[in-house]
């Protein structure tokens, strides 16, 4: 029979070979069985707690989560999904950019795809629950003062596409959305079956057909970082009500080099600031990043 101390030699960290191969959490499901939830349980308990703030002021923050090579970050970001997802809804963006110059239109991509997945035990997907939380389609009747789908209002709106628009122009006028216009038409058409994989195709960014175009009455797709960032913004700015969207931005080694060497962190150091310094509500950013990468190009 092999002696305990040779097995606890052969697995020294059980994290290894997670930590080498970041996987996004939404395509790869942790095993809860063989967890043990005593591990990372004070960086959990913090930032369940930065996100309680978001979800209560609605004022964006940032959380840096710092650790050796190996220590389970990506690991930790899945089980935050895991246990949060009910409270706020998760996008994991992998930094791995073609170039700083294309940072906006990969966020956002990331960003959508992730809104895109169904979470455990609901039968619609982020995108949708998102859309349908947001102040223009909800009431606060319920006891716990929460806002709720006005399913009769939501019913109406959907079925006049110009109404949904107007309305949605009228109770976000304040906030100046971006192209008003087309982001709110194509939210319209997630609501339709027939157009939500286009309408979810523009919005994360992807060349669209003439026809295409045609169907979801836009002029043109979102192919500069101005339009990115812009859209990403309008996300903000019209969720002050809604749970918080959590950016989880994992690997930052995968971002370009600068000709020395050193990774280009500047342009990602900027998005953070974008977040604060536009003011856009309801974002947790977290950032995982191995200790030593973050000292040498912070210092």
């Amino acid at each position: 029979m092999t002696h305990i101390d040779e097995i606890i030699k052969r697995q020294v960290n059980p994290f290894d070979s997670i930590e080498l191969k970041p996987s996004d959490f939404w395509e790869e499901e942790q095993d809860s069985a063989g967890m043990v939830e005593s591990i990372h349980q004070e960086a959990i308990d913090q930032i369940t707690e930065l996100l309680n703030l978001v979800a209560q002021d609605h004022r964006s923050r940032t959380v840096l989560l710092h650790g050796s090579s190996g220590s389970g970050k990506s690991y930790l970001l899945g089980r935050l999904k895991r246990k949060l997802n009910s409270k706020a809804f998760f996008a994991y963006i992998f930094c791995n950019w073609s170039s700083s110059g294309y940072i906006w239109q990969h966020i956002l991509r990331r960003t959508v795809d992730s809104l895109l997945q169904i979470p455990d035990g609901e039968k619609e997907s982020q995108l949708m629950l998102w859309l349908q939380s947001l102040t223009a389609f909800t009431t606060m009747g319920n006891a716990k003062k929460q806002p709720i789908l006005n399913l009769n209002f939501w019913q109406t709106l959907k079925s006049d596409r110009q109404k949904f628009i107007k309305h949605l122009k009228e109770t976000y006028k304040k906030v100046r959305i971006y192209n008003a216009d087309a982001f709110f038409g194509v939210l319209h058409d997630l609501t339709n079956p027939d157009l939500y994989d286009i309408a979810a195709e523009w919005l994360r960014g992807d060349d669209l057909s003439e026809e295409s175009k045609k169907l979801i009455k836009v002029k043109s797709s979102i192919d500069t970082e101005e339009d990115a960032k812009n859209i990403l913004a309008n996300f903000g700015k019209i969720s002050s009500q809604t749970q918080p969207i959590v950016l989880c931005f994992d690997n930052l080694d995968t971002m370009p080099q600068l000709p020395g060497g050193l990774l280009d962190i500047q342009p990602f150091l900027n998005v953070n600031t974008s977040i604060h310094g536009d003011k856009l509500k309801n974002f947790l950013v977290i950032i995982s990043v191995i200790t030593n990468t973050w000292v040498r190009h912070i210092s």
